[in-house]
């Protein structure tokens, strides 16, 4: 075989081994030698095993890692494209589409042009105008779309006649007209529909009408009968009759009383009569007195007709037949119209020819829309009223008055004369008209003075039931007992606070109503000097901190990872309720945990915290809040001696004797610090806090245990009160074994912002290697979408948080990275690094060093007021804006539980 391999190769040649492929053979002088073929080394970051050879399965670009075959776009230059192939970058021209249109421009940050507009036979267009056709402008419209210019004819309108003909750009038009079933011939006039008052004309095919004119109507009422087109003048309307313009009658429900209408305007009056005769007679059915025989003066009149008795051209007499006897004359003045809506200036006064007023101007009309309302004229002795479509004016009578007629006036715009002033005889005085007085013997008797009589009326005083502490009293001048606070009240919140009523509006500062001003006391905090392995710690209901051994963290965030009191990271997944931290020498105090499964790969978070503290229990839930017992609080909540539960930006804070302190997010994270004195005492998820982090597996029974999932369950604990849920114990999981490799290397890609710049400063005090791995292990878990987003940001703030607490803020946010939406209608804005205790109205005025003695926690990330804008119920507002508040000394008294901040 080798002979004739040897036949088959020149001498010296080298050839693949027949049965070994990664070998090669020489042919020397008829002889044949083979050994491993030689490979070079794989230039690149991920060298896989090939045939022979290694081979590159990823390319290392510019500090970045990529797969085989991989695209992506250039980090130096946007407009170009990368690949990786065989371990090598090569980077070309982004491909751009080709483009149909006319006007292709490249905007500025972009990198393929794109069609701006459209160029059809030297005109230019806007994308989506619509101009006319060059080539046939006056029968077809182009629009320019998507670069091109698209033509079309335009629409013809509907020919409206039984015989069209073509015309221009071959739409059909008519020659004549069809209306009302008739044809006309174009340019002919014709009547529009019945009743339509319109006259038409066909003009090229169309038919335009217009309205008739109406002849002018010098009548100010007017009325349009059915069927007719134009209106025509109207009398008046009473009791569903009309009369004529300027007719008289007696009013039908008052014999005694003459109504007239004169423009439009009903006008009805008791008759005033005229006596004209020496000896007259009164019927029993006679308004006025009648003389005899219709004679006058010497001269007889004929029945019906009516003469001027004098020179009053008011006076009027009417020669009347009688039922029964010789017909007589009557005599009574005219009756004037009111007239209604004329102006004083208008009015024009009688004359020696004529009795009544008149009216420069037209009257008003009476209309649908004024039906049954009333007008005052300018007689004030008429009221007017519209009834009918027509205003009714009835003249009113006059009352008798008691004083003598020296003694009286008509008050301007009065119809009736009155009394100047009344006599109140007990008290040997006279008071004006319309004056009122109180009985000085009885203050809840109040008189007054109307048209020469006095009229008294007595005030009644309803039943009075005053709260407690409060006194009824009765002023000087006034009828009824009224209720007195002890002292004037103060406005706080939106509601009144009693004078006297004290306050706590945090447990440093109390305020109190004095006098109807807010006073507030805030309590000054001694020096504190701690020492090395100290730190001020609060007490539950103190302001001012003390002294503890330094305290010790652990934090529950993510899937939920448990960064114990030593520092060592541990990731279980059950998803009960556990032991977080616990005194297990003194039972001083237990912390739980209630896990809930996210439903994707068998991981939980921390849903709940209950907090036990002997015999109270205090649970954390989602939200933020928080019940004590069973029954929800308001926070700030003080139970003395032993709990204070507060609410500082986004952050619930438990702080329990002795120097316990349990802060939750209100969604996943929770944190438990204790101070140095505990060191050894603790058991629970977070450890035994001893100092060495290799022993922190330890059970409930003190050994230590294989692995984290069978520590984490053997701190199950019976969940508490209410209903019950399914739950799992926890397992050995690997979320990103299961989620591939693809899924670890986005996750791996995008935790890299803990070891990027962002963090940089913080890496020296907190090493962020377990919280890469925690922060890789949660988006394996939690998958792709917006749940991938919220454990991202649930590890960045983890870490953020150890950075705070080690004095480093770090700026990581972003605006899509973990942004905080802030309520900016109410002027608040995100601050990373924000003060844990804000100025708020009541304790603007305490020096900053002071406030930030109360305060023993770092800085916190949250909504915060801007410089020069302090926080009042729950909105930014400038210092002057608060209401006026007073502080008053610099030791209050023992905070008293009041109403939440």
């Amino acid at each position: 075989m080798v002979g004739r391999a040897c036949q088959e190769f020149a001498s010296g040649e080298r050839f693949p081994a027949p049965s070994a492929a990664c070998h090669v053979c020489l042919c020397w002088e008829g002889s044949v030698s083979c050994e491993p073929r030689a490979c070079a080394p794989a230039q690149c970051p991920f060298p896989a095993r090939g045939d022979c050879c290694p081979a590159c399965d990823g390319c290392e670009y510019l500090g970045e890692s990529y797969l085989s075959s991989q695209e992506f776009p250039d980090p130096r230059e946007p407009c170009n494209l990368c690949t990786c192939l065989g371990g090598f970058v090569t980077c070309g021209r982004r491909p751009c589409e080709p483009l149909g249109c006319s006007l292709p421009l490249t905007p500025a940050g972009h990198c393929c042009p794109t069609c701006q507009g459209c160029l059809y036979h030297g005109v230019a267009a806007a994308p989506g105008e619509t101009l006319p056709d060059p080539l046939d402008p006056g029968c077809s419209l182009c629009t320019c779309q998507e670069g091109s210019m698209h033509c079309q004819k335009k629409p013809c309108p509907p020919a409206l006649c039984p015989h069209p003909s073509p015309g221009p750009c071959f739409c059909p038009v008519c020659h004549g007209c069809l209306s009302q079933g008739r044809e006309h011939r174009d340019g002919e006039e014709f009547e529009g529909p019945p009743g339509s008052c319109e006259w038409c004309r066909c003009q090229a095919g169309q038919v335009s009408c217009v309205r008739l004119p109406c002849p002018p109507l010098s009548c100010p009422l007017q009325v349009t009968e059915q069927a007719r087109c134009c209106p025509r003048c109207r009398g008046c309307l009473a009791d569903g009759e009309e009369h004529s313009e300027g007719s008289s009658w007696v009013h039908p429900q008052s014999p005694c009383s003459s109504c007239m209408c004169h423009e439009g305007i009903v006008t009805c009056a008791h008759i005033q009569c005229v006596i004209a005769c020496a000896r007259p007679h009164q019927g029993l059915n006679d308004c006025c007195p009648r003389c005899s025989d219709c004679e006058h003066e010497g001269r007889k009149y004929e029945p019906g007709e009516s003469f001027q008795p004098g020179a009053d051209p008011c006076e009027v007499c009417i020669c009347e037949l009688q039922p029964e006897g010789p017909p007589s004359i009557q005599c009574h003045r005219r009756q004037c119209p009111s007239l209604v809506g004329c102006p004083t200036s208008q009015l024009l006064p009688p004359g020696p020819q004529h009795c009544c007023p008149t009216c420069a101007q037209a009257l008003s009309n009476g209309t649908e829309g004024l039906l049954g309302s009333e007008l005052a004229p300018p007689d004030p002795c008429y009221t007017c009223r519209c009834r009918d479509l027509t205003w009714l004016c009835i003249h009113r009578a006059c009352p008798e008055l008691s004083c003598p007629p020296s003694e009286r006036h008509t008050p301007p715009g009065s119809c009736c004369p009155v009394c100047r002033e009344c006599v109140v005889e007990a008290e040997g005085r006279s008071v004006a008209d319309g004056e009122s007085w109180q009985d000085p013997s009885n203050a809840c008797l109040t008189c007054t003075c109307r048209r020469g009589h006095v009229q008294c009326d007595l005030e009644e005083c309803p039943a009075l039931s005053c709260p407690h502490g409060w006194a009824k009293v009765r002023e000087a001048g006034r009828c009824c007992e009224r209720c007195q606070a002890p002292a004037q009240s103060c406005a706080h919140q939106g509601r009144a606070v009693a004078s006297g009523e004290r306050w706590a509006v945090d447990v440093c500062t109390t305020c109190s109503c004095v006098a109807g001003t807010v006073r507030c006391q805030s309590q000054r905090c001694p020096p504190l000097s701690c020492g090395p392995d100290e730190a001020p710690a609060l007490s539950p209901g103190s302001c001012c901190p003390r002294c503890l051994p330094r305290p010790a963290s652990c934090t529950a965030f993510g899937d939920p990872h448990y960064r114990t009191f030593d520092g060592r990271l541990l990731h279980f997944q059950g998803s009960c309720s556990y032991v977080l931290a616990k005194d297990c020498r003194g039972a001083d105090f237990s912390v739980h945990v209630t896990n809930d499964n996210r439903g994707r790969r068998g991981v939980a978070w921390t849903q709940e915290v209950a907090v036990l503290l002997g015999d109270v229990v205090v649970r954390l839930l989602q939200g933020r809040a928080v019940t004590v017992d069973g029954r929800p609080v308001a926070l700030p909540f003080l139970q003395e001696p032993l709990l204070y539960v507060e609410l500082q930006r986004r952050a619930v804070i438990v702080h329990a004797q002795p120097g316990l302190q349990v802060l939750w997010d209100g969604q996943s994270q929770v944190e438990v610090s204790v101070p140095g004195s505990y060191r050894g005492h603790m058991c629970g998820l977070c450890g035994n806090f001893n100092g060495f982090a290799q022993d922190d597996l330890q059970g409930p029974e003190g050994l230590l245990l294989p692995t984290e999932a069978a520590f984490g369950n053997s701190w199950q604990v019976p969940e508490g009160p209410g209903p019950s849920r399914p739950c799992s114990k926890g397992r050995e999981v690997d979320p990103c074994r299961a989620a591939g490799y693809r899924a670890r290397r986005e996750a791996n890609a995008r935790c890299g912002v803990l070891t990027s710049s962002p963090f940089s400063r913080c890496h020296a005090v907190v090493p962020p290697e377990p919280f890469f791995a925690a922060c890789v292990y949660d988006l394996c878990a939690c998958g792709p979408g917006s749940l991938a987003d919220a454990c991202l940001c649930d590890a960045l703030e983890a870490y953020a948080g150890h950075c705070r607490r080690a004095g480093v803020t770090p700026a990581w946010r972003g605006p899509t990275l973990c942004a905080v939406g802030c309520a900016l209608d109410r002027g608040f804005v995100f601050d990373e690094c924000g003060p844990p205790c804000p100025r708020t109205c009541f304790n603007q005025h305490v020096p900053p060093g002071e406030l930030a003695a109360h305060c023993v926690r770092p800085c916190v990330p949250g909504c915060q007021c801007p410089a020069g804008l302090v926080e009042h119920e729950a909105h930014c507002v400038s210092p002057e804006a608060c209401p006026p508040i007073q502080l008053t000394g610099d030791q209050p008294p023992r905070p008293l539980p009041g109403p939440s901040q």
